[in-house]
């Protein structure tokens, strides 16, 4: 199981209640591309290290967000933002799921 801050789930929360607000769309617009070109980064090495076999599932997995993300920009880029929120909700539940919390301390 892969590990992730807190912080970076937190700044997934951030995004989905800011869609409440109306006028936040584009910034969060700008942030879920920030994190599809993460997402994107992370499938590319994945994949490089590909030779030894898909160690975990990763890119499967990877490559499972980077499609769920880009499912909540077409619906923030059709100005539907219960959908983008809803599919938010979903991501949120797809990392509580298949991430563990970083420990505070290594």
């Amino acid at each position: 199981m892969l590990m992730i801050s807190k912080e970076a789930m937190e700044s997934v929360i951030a995004i989905k209640d800011r869609l409440a607000h109306q006028g936040s769309e584009a910034e969060c617009i700008a942030d879920i591309e920030n994190m599809i070109e993460i997402k994107q980064s992370h499938l590319a090495r994945a994949e490089w290290g590909s030779c030894c076999g898909n160690i975990c599932n990763l890119v499967s997995q990877i490559d499972n967000e980077i499609g769920m993300l880009q499912n909540i920009l077409e619906a923030l880029s059709a100005n539907n933002n219960r959908r983008a929120a809803s599919l938010l909700g979903d991501y949120i539940a797809y990392l509580q799921e298949n991430y563990r919390p970083e420990p505070d301390h290594w």
